[in-house]
């Protein structure tokens, strides 16, 4: 291993493997909680669903025509955030925030010019989707691991918050606009709100680590603290640690979409479902928050395997259990899990991988559990559409959850047996392949 004289003889390279966890890193987790608020998932994906029946009315489309949009802004996210990756690790996260601060409000507002023309719609969705590419969280979680280490979980648990926050707010904010505007008005409001709030948040919190930007100009990419791609990709703890939060998103996908309608055919009135399944919003932020306060400390597996089940808990009690409580506690227990998978991938891809390719494997990763919520209810609804019941289908859900457990202690123990978690907490910053190339 090199001694430390050779590092001190290098102040950028020393700079980019020292510790940061306090000072600006809070600012900028600030920064990233309140992008996230306003980022694509709150702006577009949390907010949609309630202009569907609206435009579906004055066009003369059907609701199935208009919620295809959302199938199409999914399926464009997840291909184009592997690309994303690639950008954010030769450039840094501020060019590409400040660029989708701008673009996402502006393609927001498009919908309000869109003709009376299906293909047209379907072309605004097309946008949109490339929007989203930009727009996504990956370039805000992308920041987070060039300013903490040893509290990267809490921050990140920090800012999925917002995101939380964000979907809850904008949600009701919408909801209450239409109660007295027509909808074109409404959704223009909105977007002007995502273009102040994140044109603002960006050009005064969202800042690259300077030391790690100057690598980047210098063409030293190789000289940032961890392993290149190719040992990353080769990993079987990268590809158990995606397949198990991939799983974890296609129950919660397929859960908030068909919850309502399960609950409603089991004889409960739909204002009371659809409180039941906001259980779910609210349940998956007492879950972060715990994330945030204990995985710095007992490391993504165990919390993995402690969290991932509780979704299979919450299938089985859909199963068994057909009263108004059971239903309570089940979507309180799928909740838990939302989002947790969220905080855990990029501290799982930091803490195992380092920070030389964090962009490119998050990005990777992102796309494909991003795929989670698109086949999760093709898989439930097709249990009730050819077999007339959602029991089946949530006993294939309640299997893959412990599955999901069962993978991500697999990432867990391969991460472990290579050395890379136990070394990057006496290295910070590397790993095993940076320490033995050393």
């Amino acid at each position: 291993m090199k001694s430390p004289a050779l590092h001190a003889a290098d102040p950028v390279r020393a700079a980019a493997d020292a510790q940061t966890d306090h000072g600006p890193a809070w600012r900028v987790a600030i920064g990233c909680a309140i992008g996230l608020a306003v980022a694509f998932g709150p702006a577009l994906i949390a907010s949609f669903g309630l202009y569907v029946k609206p435009i579906a009315a004055q066009f003369g489309w059907s609701r199935t025509q208009v919620a295809l949009a959302f199938s199409i802004f999914s399926i464009m996210g997840a291909f184009g955030t592997p690309l994303l990756g690639i950008v954010l690790d030769r450039h840094g996260s501020r060019p590409v925030l400040l660029s989708s601060v701008i673009v996402l409000p502006l393609a927001l507002a498009l919908l309000v010019v869109v003709p009376p023309s299906y293909p047209a719609f379907l072309g605004w969705a097309v946008a949109v989707g490339l929007v989203a590419v930009v727009a996504s969280p990956a370039a805000y979680i992308n920041l987070l691991p060039q300013w903490f280490n040893r509290r990267l979980g809490l921050a990140v648990s920090l800012a999925m918050t917002g995101s939380g926050l964000g979907q809850a707010l904008f949600t009701m904010g919408h909801g209450l606009l239409l109660s007295y505007l027509a909808w074109r008005q409404a959704w223009l409001i909105m977007a002007g709100v995502v273009a102040a709030v994140g044109i603002v948040n960006a050009v005064t919190l969202l800042r690259d680590r300077h030391d790690l930007v100057a690598l980047r100009r210098a063409g030293r990419h190789g000289d940032l603290p961890g392993d290149p791609p190719s040992v990353a990709l080769r990993s079987s703890a990268f590809w158990f640690a995606t397949a198990a939060f991939f799983i974890v998103m296609l129950v919660i996908g397929a859960m908030l979409t068909h919850l309502v309608a399960m609950l409603t055919d089991r004889g409960m009135s739909v204002g009371q479902a659809a409180m039941i399944a906001a259980t779910i919003g609210f349940s998956s932020l007492v879950g972060r928050l715990l994330t945030g306060l204990v995985v710095d400390r007992v490391g993504f597996g165990l919390m993995g395997v402690i969290t991932f089940p509780l979704q299979a808990a919450g299938c089985v009690l859909l199963i068994a259990g057909h009263s108004v409580a059971s239903a309570w506690l089940a979507a309180g227990l799928i909740g838990l899990t939302y989002g947790v998978e969220a905080d855990l991938l990029p501290f799982m891809l930091r803490r195992t991988f380092g920070l030389r390719c964090f962009g490119q494997l998050y990005g990777l990763a992102f796309g494909i559990v991003q795929l989670g919520p698109v086949l999760g209810p093709i898989l439930l609804g097709a249990s009730f559409d050819r077999l007339g019941s959602y029991d089946p289908g949530l006993a294939v859900l309640a299997v893959l959850s412990l599955l999901s457990a069962v993978l991500v202690a697999l990432a867990d123990r391969q991460a472990r047996a290579v050395g890379m978690l136990r070394r990057s907490a006496h290295q910070p910053g590397m790993t095993d392949g940076q320490v033995d190339a050393a």
